[in-house]
């Protein structure tokens, strides 16, 4: 996943600043508790609680709509989020948004970050893309307006939008079934329904923004010589997940692609990452966060095609190292046909890394309709050995050795 700072950093309001523009309305009791309990969260390592408490003497003293109030708000959902309190995130942050909208007007302020935030925060807890998508398509309004369309921070904030849609789900669709009418008739006049099924997903909610990245970036290339690079390695990266999502389509069901045009498709990709990663390359230290994401997706792609001997010598080349970002308890060894050594689960699971399960009908959703992951592997590298990962595993259960 490409990684790129996927919340807007906030500037941060002290206690000290609120107490000396405090208005009349606030005893000297009030102001003094407030400081003693700032001071004793911050103490405990409670930022969160912290800035909740001068917030709500903010809203006392300044009013719930004074500028000061508002970025506390915004600064309280950021921290929620950050703590993984996402529903109660969600729910400050569009209180941030009112009340900015009140004091600044609808593009003014800070509300290009709180519309971005609240994005984020909605894809954490929900798989509905329409709310999130609601936000960020609203955050860059704000750009547009403010005279930003196309400028960098345009393009990063497109880039940052198709990586939350990458890595929150919503993307991979379902195989729908539809009821034809035949041509066909018989005595009585009577037509023969059919039923056919067809998939559909939602890539190209995230291809547009990639499409209008390509298209501003290419203006941008005086200004930051890599944004085109980096743009074409968020365009890759959907495109890799795209033909993986489609060759996993059930056998019956219209929509799919053969083996032949998953290749040829990850062939015209892997040219993509390949120049990409040509350019980065030319300053590895800043381009360092979009250089792993192309060659994951180099893995990706070998993965895809069952080239085992590309993601080995990826692995013995030192381009990926994973050690670090998965517990041992995840690791399992993989077998030259592409078994999985592992244990069985109390769940289900492809046994071979090259062959993703996909299961006709509803995804399994949770008591908040918040779509459950189903666990998979992936191909990561561990000291330059290839393995497999289990991911979107909460929980492992080894029910018994095979």
């Amino acid at each position: 996943m490409i990684a790129v700072g996927v919340l807007i950093g906030l500037s941060y309001l002290s206690a000290a600043n609120i107490t000396e523009a405090s208005q009349t309305g606030v005893s000297e009791e009030d102001e003094a508790r407030m400081l003693s309990n700032y001071e004793a969260a911050l103490a405990n390592g409670a930022e969160t609680d912290a800035v909740k408490h001068v917030l709500e003497f903010s809203e006392k003293a300044k009013g719930e709509n004074d500028p000061v109030t508002v970025r506390l708000t915004h600064r309280y959902g950021f921290l929620l989020f950050q703590d993984g309190e996402y529903r109660e995130a969600t729910r400050v942050l569009k209180k941030a948004l009112e009340r900015s909208t009140i004091a600044h007007g609808a593009s003014g302020g800070e509300a290009y970050a709180i519309n971005m935030n609240i994005g984020y925060s909605l894809s954490r807890w929900t798989p509905t893309l329409t709310d999130r998508m609601k936000h960020f398509d609203r955050a860059l309004e704000v750009l547009r307006e403010r005279g930003e369309h196309e400028s960098v921070t345009y393009v990063n904030a497109l880039i940052n939008i198709v990586v939350n849609l990458m890595g929150n789900q919503g993307l991979s669709g379902d195989v729908l079934t539809n009821s034809i009418e035949s041509s066909v008739v018989y005595e009585g006049e009577t037509a023969v329904f059919e039923l056919k099924e067809e998939y559909y997903n939602n890539f190209g909610k995230a291809e547009k923004y990639v499409l209008e990245a390509i298209e501003i970036g290419k203006k941008l290339e005086t200004q930051d010589e890599y944004i085109s690079a980096r743009v074409a390695v968020a365009q890759a990266k959907l495109n890799v997940m795209e033909t993986a999502d489609l060759r996993a389509v059930p056998i019956g069901a219209q929509g799919g692609i053969s083996k032949g045009m998953a290749k040829e498709r990850n062939n015209l990709e892997a040219d993509r990452l390949v120049a990409a990663i040509d350019k980065l390359s030319e300053d590895k230290e800043g381009n360092k966060t979009f250089l792993v994401a192309a060659n994951q997706s180099l893995m990706e792609i070998a993965w895809l095609d069952q080239d085992r001997g590309h993601m080995d010598a990826m692995c013995r080349n030192g381009t990926l190292n994973s050690a670090s970002d998965y517990h041992s308890d995840r690791l399992f060894r993989v077998e030259e046909d592409g078994t999985v050594i592992a244990p069985t689960f109390s769940f289900r699971v492809s046994t071979n890394i090259f062959k993703p399960l996909r299961s006709r009908g509803e995804p399994p959703k949770d008591k908040y309709g918040k779509l459950v992951k189903q666990p998979s592997f992936i191909p990561v590298c561990i000291d330059g050995q290839l393995m497999a990962a289990l991911i979107n595993a909460p929980k492992v259960t080894i029910e018994d050795f095979y």
